[in-house]
């Protein structure tokens, strides 16, 4: 004898089916779906179980539902992105190594890439914040936050949306390692070699040279690395 499918799963599939058809019919930020119940005709479904996979959908944010009005596809912000990667980071014996791994070859295409298409404006954008990075060099706590701004900076001078979007969905765990990186050269008096790095990558896409920028960010990329590997490698961490 079969088993009755349970409401909750089939709002899990309908849910599933929304995500694709706003993904088939590329439905944009602004763009209505159909009524319950239209899409409970189309889907074959009943106008509760519709309803609560339309919440589920705007309780992660993909879609807004006002009353008297269909829902309505939202902007992501990229909250998703930083919420599963910090779950994902959670079964990680040395988190911060892991999310490196998955950092090093979008900042180094990124840096690439700013080389290759940035503007005058993102690359004074860029050299005021080297200049505000040197008087903040000493400055435990607005450093690291210069630090993950600059990233940014070169994420969006690379003139790419799909990378800014990611650099920025996962801001703030990239904060989290360089606070507790900066933590680590204070501890062993490695700070200011960071500043020469950064300046180097800078110097690197104001120049106009992709091959320099990207040999730039790879340094910058290993020496992090290593501090990271040797920050979780001590006692009590791993």
């Amino acid at each position: 004898m079969l088993e009755p499918v349970s409401r909750n799963k089939l709002s899990l599939q309908m849910f599933d089916a929304l995500v694709l058809y706003i993904s088939r019919n590329e439905l944009n930020p602004g763009d209505s779906l159909p009524s319950t119940a239209a899409l409970g005709e189309q889907f074959g479904a009943s106008r509760p179980v519709v309803r609560e996979a339309l919440s589920a959908l705007e309780a992660i944010g993909l879609v807004e539902i006002a009353s008297g009005r269909n829902a309505v596809v939202r902007e992501l912000d990229g909250h998703l992105i930083s919420l599963f990667l910090g779950r994902a980071l959670q079964r990680e014996a040395a988190p911060l190594t892991a999310l490196m791994e998955v950092r090093v070859p979008l900042e180094v295409q990124a840096a690439s890439l700013a080389a290759e298409r940035a503007s005058e404006e993102s690359i004074a954008i860029l050299g005021a914040l080297i200049e505000r990075m040197e008087l903040a060099l000493g400055d435990t706590d607005l450093y690291p936050r210069l630090d993950a701004l600059l990233h940014l900076e070169i994420a969006r001078a690379a003139n790419n949306s799909a990378l800014t979007w990611f650099t920025e969905s996962v801001g703030a765990k990239l904060f989290e390692t360089m606070v507790e990186v900066r933590s680590y050269r204070e501890q062993n008096r490695l700070v200011g070699s960071e500043q020469d790095q950064h300046r180097g990558i800078v110097n690197a896409i104001r120049a106009h040279d992709p091959a320099a920028a990207r040999t730039a960010m790879e340094a910058h990329m290993a020496s992090t690395m290593a501090l990271v590997t040797s920050l979780e490698a001590r006692p009590g961490l791993a």
